[in-house]
């Protein structure tokens, strides 16, 4: 343990660059090495296994706001009071009445990148934000540098010129430009900017969100690699993937001939499950939106070469919170993501575990199909609670990974022992509840 310590102390005081890519809506099969069946990820799979790669790495929230607010806090969303996609959904004809959200990023909240910035950072945010409009954008929160970020979720087009506030981009912004290529250009420029500070490139990838669009003769490769045995069929969204990937490798190279990587702390996830029917999560249940593994399982990889120990698969249960840990904890930070748990100790290969439950909440509906509910995952236990009928489901991950056997009402005794351990939780931190509504006279 103190050999361990040491290392990591030795490793803060090197202030290593840090590239986040977040990308958003990219499913746990949405990726080479996880075993699709039609996307093809050659950079991702080959940066992946020069570092470690989380087998069951869990997204915050199953949209996107919430698990951006979590990164960037360390926080679970219930925390930011950000349980649902800004500004969501709020039906007029349901059961419930749900819980207002915030809309924006709170000032009040210390972001990653204020925090690395008392730390020499510099830092910039390229891409989606998601997180609050006018007074709420990444200048506001820390960051030294905001292309592309904005109220919106998504854009209107991924070829220029965009078609929805995707705002500010480079005046120099060309008609028929693809969103992903500049995004990634213009990171690049960044990068080879000359300074003796670190960097901290926080990277919200827009692709691979609706709509599905990319380059024509990326379409018509993967419209040539189809077969009727695939349950991964849309070629569009296999091309958009690719270009991603693509750019993907653009930036790695550039790090690598440049001599940055080697002291680049280099993480890739995403924010939720992936999209049904866009996709196919299978084997695991339902995709975005729902509390079942589709909707929060997602791809992610670290690497720091030469630092972290490489060709590693992790199977120990991961979660957002816990690459905003890592992070600030490989800065020499000595600020806490609350919600977190350091990676160091697993990327330096040494035994780790994980302690503590994860929790979701998820009070809101949405169009995927969500009831207004909360879902925890205490060891190989899953719980989900439906707030609508007040009812508890139950799956033992180990015995039953895909969900499709539910002990909830065959061991009711353990069913609510672990929903009132899952309440006590969110009670905790402030969580807000859907109400039923009253009938109409």
């Amino acid at each position: 343990m103190f050999a361990t310590l040491c290392l990591i102390t030795s490793l803060a005081k090197l202030k290593p660059n840090v590239v986040l890519i977040l990308v958003d809506d990219l499913g746990w099969k949405d990726v080479g090495y996880a075993g699709s069946d039609l996307y093809k990820t050659p950079n991702i799979d080959r940066l992946s296994s020069q570092g470690a790669r989380f087998t069951r790495a869990y997204s915050a929230h199953p949209v996107c706001s919430p698990t951006r607010a979590a990164i960037l806090t360390g926080k679970n969303p219930v925390r930011v009071g950000i349980t649902d996609w800004i500004p969501g959904d709020r039906p007029k004809d349901e059961l419930m009445d749900t819980p207002e959200i915030n809309n924006q990023l709170a000032l009040s909240e210390v972001t990653l990148a204020e925090n690395l910035k008392k730390e020499g950072y510099r830092t910039w945010s390229i891409g989606k934000w998601h997180l609050g409009g006018d007074g709420f954008r990444p200048t506001d929160q820390g960051f030294d540098v905001n292309i592309g970020g904005s109220h919106v979720g998504q854009p209107g087009s991924y070829i220029a010129p965009f078609g929805r506030n995707v705002n500010p981009m480079p005046d120099d912004v060309m008609d028929g430009e693809f969103l992903t290529d500049r995004l990634t250009g213009e990171a690049i420029k960044l990068i080879n900017q000359p300074s003796d500070k670190p960097f901290f490139l926080y990277f919200p990838q827009y692709a691979v969100h609706t709509p599905i669009q990319a380059k024509p003769e990326d379409i018509e490769k993967f419209l040539a690699f189809k077969t009727d045995s695939q349950k991964q069929k849309n070629a569009k969204y296999a091309a958009l993937i690719w270009n991603l990937d693509q750019n993907i490798g653009r930036l790695a190279k550039e790090l690598e001939e440049s001599g940055k990587m080697a002291n680049t702390i280099f993480i890739l996830t995403s924010d939720n499950g992936g999209l049904l029917p866009v996709t196919n999560n299978d084997p695991l249940r339902a995709g975005k939106g729902l509390d079942y593994e589709g909707g929060v399982r997602v791809p992610a990889f670290v690497l720091w070469p030469g630092k972290f120990k490489a060709g590693q698969t992790i199977s120990e249960p991961v979660i957002s919170m816990d690459f905003t840990a890592t992070v600030l904890d490989a800065a020499g930070s000595k600020t806490m993501a609350i919600d977190g748990t350091s990676l160091l100790p697993a990327l330096l290969g040494r035994k780790f575990r994980q302690k503590r439950p994860f929790v979701w909440h998820y009070p809101q509906y949405h169009s995927a199909g969500n009831r207004p509910s909360s879902a925890m995952l205490d060891g190989n236990i899953k719980t989900i609670h439906y707030y609508e009928d007040d009812r508890t489901e139950l799956y033992d991950l180990v015995l039953d990974p895909f969900e499709k056997r539910d002990l909830g009402k065959l061991n009711p005794g353990k069913t609510n022992q672990q929903w009132r351990k899952l309440k006590s939780i969110l009670d905790s931190m402030g969580a807000k509840y859907p109400t039923l509504r009253k009938p109409k006279n």
